[in-house]
Formats: C-alpha cells, structure tokens, sequence
C-alpha cells in the first residue's frame, strides 16, 4: 500500500494517491467529496460517547476475560451481539479462547484511532 503524504488522500472512485485539496481525480476524473478542515473528521456525539466507552476500558482485563471467558470479553466492551453469538455457537469452547482477545484487542484500538482521527483529545 502507498504511503501518503501529509497533502495527500486516495480517490474515493479509484484509489489513486492525489492531493487533498484536489476536487476532481485526475486519474478518473471523479469528483471527490470536500475534505474537512483540519484534516480531522467529524464524527456525531453519540459516536464519540460509544468509541470512549470501548477505548476507556482495561486492556489486561478485557484480555483475560476473553482468554478465559470468551463471551464475557465482548461483554466487557459493550459488543453483546458477538458475545452471544459466541455462546451459542460454543465458540469458547473451540477457537474462543484465541481468537475473542485478539479481536477484542483490535475493537479497543480501532476506537482509539477513530477518536484520534476525530481530535479528540486524550487519545
């Protein structure tokens, strides 16, 4: 993957590394969404609330519980749709144990970077 720099964006159509500020891709000519200022997105905030909660929480925590108790894991970060669906596909049985910290541990960063991108501070 290209690595961009600190003027530059991927087309929204085709992908091709062009400059922020651009409005038209010169490679596909199409027009590109108006960038935000600051370089920073906005995001709503009720979403900011959700992405604090989950990068709030407790790393080691959350990853011994989703060593240990897989469903509990996701519990933990508010994800209650993959904890069920780790219960009752016996999930914690099987990969479980292995597979829920690591995920667990991405959500968790991902919302970091989310908040980061945003501006808020503190992450």
């Amino acid at each position: 993957m290209a690595e961009l720099a600190h003027d530059e964006a991927f087309c929204t159509s085709c992908g091709e590394v062009i400059k922020e500020a651009a409005e038209i891709c010169p490679e596909c000519g199409t027009r590109q969404k108006p960038a935000s200022s600051g370089g920073n997105q906005s995001i709503s905030d009720m979403r900011k609330h959700e992405l604090e909660k989950i990068a709030s929480k407790d790393k080691t925590v959350v990853l011994l519980l989703g060593f240990f108790l897989s469903p509990i894991g996701y519990v933990m970060i508010g994800k209650l749709g993959y904890a069920a669906l780790n219960f009752f596909t016996l999930n914690y049985l099987l990969l479980g144990p292995i597979l829920v910290p690591i995920h667990c541990y991405k959500i968790m960063e991902d919302a970091k970077d989310e908040l980061r991108m945003a501006g808020v501070e503190g992450y």
